[in-house]
């Protein structure tokens, strides 16, 4: 029994790590999420100003998490996401609100998308 130990512990430190990013990330997914939430309703009232900036603010906490986000996802769906990100500040910045609304509408699914990556759930592990 006692071979068992430390192959024991060493899978449920690793339970643990993938719980604990997996609920890290949910948080930052979600408050992205609310940003983006409110950078639409900015933009539905035509408050440009404040939709670019709620933008900028959640881009700058996007690109401060990238270390952590590249090592834990796949870079396939983040660079979806980052692409998705330049395209919307680029139509904040025209005031496209229609095509504006639509990339945040995109950014929204792509962050639920990441979110739903590292949940544990049996189809995910499978």
């Amino acid at each position: 029994m006692k071979v068992f130990r430390i192959p024991f512990f060493i899978m449920l430190s690793l339970l643990l790590l993938a719980l604990v990013n997996s609920i890290c990330l949910s948080r930052c997914c979600n408050d992205w999420l609310s940003a983006l939430e409110s950078a639409d309703t900015a933009a539905r009232q035509d408050d440009w100003e404040s939709a670019r900036q709620q933008l900028a603010v959640l881009y700058d906490d996007w690109e401060g998490v990238q270390t952590w986000l590249h090592i834990t996802i796949e870079h396939e769906a983040l660079n979806t996401t980052q692409s998705l990100f330049r395209r919307t500040l680029v139509l904040g910045e025209e005031e496209d609100s229609v095509e504006f609304r639509a990339h945040l509408a995109d950014l929204h699914s792509q962050m639920q998308l990441l979110a739903e990556l590292e949940r544990i759930s049996i189809k995910n592990v499978l």
